[in-house]
């Protein structure tokens, strides 16, 4: 009868865990990331008597936790890439709503101010349209700032959730940490059971970090779990966790790095971030925010730098009393927007940079570094295409050649005296800095400096025969002190073709100037000073030959004959002394809408833009794609989870009815042993 009382208490007491367990998952049905429980029960050990070994009962032996660890790891990734990709399209989405949305874009902007410029070049004399193409230029000037500002908002986002998600990830780690702590003492005190609910909080956590960065989990013999990130850089290691954190980037106050703090020592894992909601800020922040900003940089730098020659090039409608002026700087010059940030809190060498080319420009920024020695060696480094570098250990030389093959120009004011790195940025500033510089619309040089054409009678008949004729091509002029009459052009410069030198004609230049010139056949020639004549032969040269005049000054002036002069004929090249009408430089402006003036001279401004456009919205929708494709994923490695580890109601409810039956037949058991007892002692 006491075996027979024992055998009932111990399938009561199991049929209670039992009951006790089925009810701690129901409860928990909700509970996010609890995984289901199972008292695990086994007979205990039997007894022998004379007629063999007789059962002595039931014991619950643990209560294991079902969990699938390469489940867990499946949606610990899927949520790693889900963070990257949901953080990365949010925040490409808003650029790419900035970018193409016609009321804040460039696109109509430009449109505007070069049909403002061409109704200017159409009606040179008129003041409306003239002051039209002023406040359209202001207009276009204020999207490029109006952009620039949506950027410098969008970067102090990514900063603030740079800043957030790291706090995010420490608090985290630190909690992984005291849990580590508490499932380690328990365990220990439980001799070798687990504390099921605590492994389960763990695990919630450990997944919530990998929404904010690929994570790596080592468990260890005692219990704890080891937590890994980036490219294997410790977060939790037992019961210490290490902090991750922002810190101002060495080169530019307006970025921030990723800095992981593990005890003393402090690792810059910037680089070595991966997964989740960082890497996705960090990758729109290198592959669309700075690169969107450094490509409309571009953009402003070659229009400002073209508009700009191109207007020193025309002729003003402002009378300085001693001429017309030309024209000056149209846009705000960006020649010196180039930066260059120095890596070092005080750096010993000191360097600038200037726009060389605005056609060579590339989209990226670059690094220089300085190996100090005697003398000292440079590299230099395209950022967007690190490797190869385009100088390694070479001199400042090599590295001047290299930049101005990039479009920029680096000096060196002071050499450095130590080992430093400087960040240069070509083209980032660039639309912060643009403005209009013409205020006064008689200062728009829509004229050509300089006259063309065949000498006449004083009727003003003509006195040419021959098919010969004269022209300027381009704007023909670059004058420093702006009066034409600098050149200089005192009297008309007069060719004459006379019959005693039949293959040339006689020309009146100072006697320091110099002309170059490409032959019939294209080979360059140059005509040293003093120049009394040009070669021109009307039998090979009729189809025209281009002749450039260089000033001692440096300006220029730059002509073109083409066929076939009778004897005595004559040209001339004077001042524009009545600019109201001629509109010869304005229609170069305007040809500046469809020139080639981006990307090695293969792009205009508007299909530039157009480009930055595209590739900002190939990458959103490409990002949004991997979203959706990824949410899939999630589903399914969270549905298998829940299919293996997740409370099923129905499954407990049978449960239930079939512990309570144990438990009722149980204490039947005991009852039937209690009765068995009582009628033993009645007996005696």
């Amino acid at each position: 009868m006491a075996s027979i009382l024992g055998i009932g208490t111990s399938g009561l007491l199991a049929a209670q865990r039992q009951l006790a367990t089925a009810s701690h998952n129901i409860s928990n049905v909700n509970t996010e990331g609890y995984s289901r429980q199972r008292a695990e029960q086994a007979a205990r050990l039997p007894q022998f008597s004379g007629s063999g070994y007789i059962g002595s009962g039931v014991s619950v032996q643990s209560t294991v936790r079902l969990a699938n660890e390469f489940l867990e790891e499946q949606i610990r990734n899927s949520n790693s890439q889900y963070g990257q990709f949901d953080a990365f399209h949010a925040l490409s989405t808003q650029v790419d709503n900035i970018l193409a949305n016609p009321d804040s874009g460039l696109t109509p902007t430009l449109e505007s101010f070069f049909s403002a410029l061409q109704e200017a070049a159409d009606n040179p004399s008129s003041t409306p349209a003239r002051q039209v193409l002023i406040t359209e230029a202001k207009t276009l000037t204020s999207r490029f700032k109006l952009l620039d500002d949506r950027f410098i908002e969008l970067n102090s986002q990514v900063n603030q959730q740079l800043g957030d998600l790291t706090q995010e990830i420490t608090d985290a780690a630190r909690s992984i940490a005291r849990l580590n702590v508490d499932i380690v003492q328990k365990t220990g005190a439980g001799q070798g059971d687990l504390p099921n609910d605590l492994i389960d909080q763990r695990e919630v956590l450990i997944k919530k970090i990998a929404e904010n960065i690929d994570v790596s989990v080592v468990m260890q013999d005692d219990g704890a779990a080891n937590v890994f990130i980036g490219s294997g850089q410790s977060l939790v290691v037992g019961g210490t966790s290490s902090t991750l954190s922002t810190q101002i980037n060495r080169y530019n106050a307006e970025d921030l790095d990723i800095i992981l703090t593990q005890g003393a020592g402090i690792v810059d894992i910037t680089n070595a971030v991966s997964g989740g909601e960082l890497q996705g800020v960090l990758d729109f922040k290198v592959n669309v925010l700075e690169s969107s900003r450094r490509s409309l940089g571009r953009i402003a730098v070659a229009l400002s730098e073209e508009i700009n020659h191109q207007h020193h090039l025309g002729m003003t409608l402002q009378d300085s009393g001693s001429g017309f002026t030309l024209g000056g700087d149209f846009f705000t010059s960006l020649t010196n927007s180039p930066q260059v940030l120095p890596g070092q809190t005080a750096s010993t060498g000191t360097y600038s940079s200037t726009i060389f080319d605005s056609k060579l420009l590339t989209t990226s920024d670059y690094r220089l570094e300085v190996t100090s020695g005697a003398p000292n060696t440079y590299t230099l480094i395209q950022l967007n295409n690190p490797s190869p570098p385009l100088v390694t250990g070479g001199t400042f030389a090599a590295v001047q050649a290299a930049a101005q093959a990039e479009g920029f120009d680096i000096g060196e004011s002071v050499a450095s005296t130590a080992d430093e790195s400087f960040l240069i940025r070509p083209t980032y500033s660039a639309i912060a800095e643009i403005d209009v510089v013409v205020n006064n619309v008689l200062d728009i040089a829509l004229a050509g400096p300089v006259i063309s054409g065949a000498v006449t009678n004083s009727d003003g008949s003509a006195r040419n025969s021959g098919t010969a004729s004269i022209s300027l091509p381009v704007a023909a002029t670059s004058v420093s002190t702006g009066i034409l009459t600098d050149l200089p052009m005192a009297a008309p410069v007069t060719l004459d073709f006379e019959a005693s030198n039949a293959n040339e004609f006689d020309i009146n230049l100072p006697a320091t100037a110099t002309v170059s010139y490409n032959d019939a056949s294209g080979n360059p020639q140059t005509i040293a000073a003093p120049v009394t004549a040009l070669p021109y032969n009307p039998a090979t040269d009729s189809g025209g030959i281009t002749y450039t005049v260089n000033y001692a000054s440096g300006d220029t002036m730059t002509f073109t004959v083409q066929g076939v002069p009778s004897v005595n004929d004559q040209f001339e090249l004077k001042e524009n002394t009545a600019p109201y009408n001629d509109n010869r430089n304005g229609l170069l402006l305007a040809s500046l809408q469809t020139k080639k003036t981006l990307e090695n001279s293969s792009t205009d401004f508007q299909t530039g833009y157009g480009i930055i456009v595209s590739d900002v919205g190939t990458k959103t929708h490409s990002a949004e794609i991997d979203l959706r494709a990824q949410l899939t994923l999630s589903e399914q490695a969270n549905a298998e989870r829940e299919s293996y580890s997740g409370v099923n109601l129905d499954e407990e409810a049978a449960d239930l009815l079939k512990f309570q039956q144990s438990y009722q037949a149980s204490a039947r058991v005991i009852s039937a042993a209690d009765e068995m007892f009582q009628a033993l002692l009645n007996s005696v």
